[in-house]
């Protein structure tokens, strides 16, 4: 559950602290020092666009960034466990790491299931940062019409029900200065795949050739957990290769050659705003009980704050560090000097 914390200034909890949710476990906890990590990137990127918001007049925008730069500032840690609040913004590391376990565990059990779940990858043609904007609209509206399509055909006996994820996501390439949105969807079997595909092209070519048959991809999954996070993983990369369609394969860890292209994640960012990256058609998810969020009155707590330049909260009183996270010499070099704010 995602907290929040506040300080309680009246007579008799004047030394309390209120937390809300259940918080998360602080011991053996590999995952504290990898918040540490998203931290230091999500702080980096929107540093970045702010500038780029604030100098094109976008004033809410850069507000919505100085949000997600406050996310987790503040920290509370009492009985083993620690508490904070969340921005939930999408180009924040952190918070989408938790919206990505959150579907993980809630499709998982349904895909599991499925006779032979295929990845397929609708694509079209690449778009300058001018027509992002429209053209995630029409990517968008294409395939809420074949959607619609495939459920009347079905609903007529005329057609195969279909059934799928997906998810919207947007590349940039550095190189060439183009944009590619595209969907990852997992489908059960093959054949509603191929048939997705194929109203895929038909639609998008209504007007004007905008996707080829060639540059949509389909691979049967062996493995359901990593299908699913190929789904899931980002809107948009942070760190990102300048050419995406002749990158290399990386082995965990390896940064070398990687940059962040800040105004073309701020325009890609600015295009997705009030989507959803993700929805699924075709079964019912299991409900989400309807939680109360609980909170309780501590004491006895360690009040932590961040401290950007040490990459890491400090305590308030000891000054101990609470994750001593050490950030990669190669990462701070990207974050550093190969932050672009000017490429798009």
């Amino acid at each position: 559950t995602l907290a929040q914390n506040r300080t309680i200034s009246f007579d008799g909890l004047i030394n309390n602290e209120v937390v809300f949710g259940n918080g998360t476990p602080m011991e053996n906890n590999p995952s504290i020092l990898k918040r540490a990590n998203k931290k230091a990137i999500t702080n980096a990127l929107v540093l970045a666009m702010v500038d780029i918001a604030n100098e094109k007049g976008e004033f809410e925008r850069a507000k919505k960034y100085w949000n997600t730069f406050h996310c987790q500032n503040k920290l509370i840690s009492h009985n083993g466990r620690y508490y904070t609040d969340y921005c939930k913004n999408r180009w924040c590391a952190t918070c989408c790491g938790i919206r990505k376990a959150f579907i993980l565990n809630r499709y998982y059990p349904i895909i599991i299931n499925w006779e032979e779940p295929h990845l397929l990858t609708l694509t079209i043609k690449a778009i300058k940062a001018e027509d992002l904007h429209n053209k995630i609209n029409e990517v968008i509206n294409n395939f809420s019409k074949i959607r619609d399509r495939c459920n009347k055909r079905h609903q007529r006996g005329k057609g195969m029900k279909v059934i799928f994820i997906k998810s919207l996501e947007c590349n940039f390439n550095a190189t060439k200065r183009t944009y590619n949105p595209h969907y990852h969807i997992i489908t059960p079997n093959r054949e509603t795949a191929l048939y997705l595909k194929q109203e895929w092209i038909k639609e998008c070519n209504k007007t004007s050739f905008n996707a080829g048959n060639n540059a949509q991809h389909l691979i049967k999954i062996e493995d359901v957990e990593k299908g699913l996070v190929e789904v899931i993983k980002y809107g948009a990369k942070i760190l990102s290769d300048p050419d995406p369609t002749h990158k290399r394969k990386r082995n965990r860890g390896d940064m070398v050659g990687l940059k962040v292209y800040a105004r073309a994640l701020h325009n890609i960012y600015n295009a997705m705003n009030n989507h959803r990256l993700y929805g699924s058609i075709g079964f019912k998810l299991p409900e989400v009980e309807n939680e109360n969020i609980s909170f309780k009155y501590v004491s006895n707590y360690e009040s932590w704050t961040y401290q950007p330049q040490q990459m890491d909260w400090i305590n308030n009183e000891t000054e101990k560090k609470f994750t001593e996270y050490e950030i990669d010499s190669y990462l701070e070099y990207i974050l550093k000097t190969c932050m672009d704010k000017e490429t798009f």
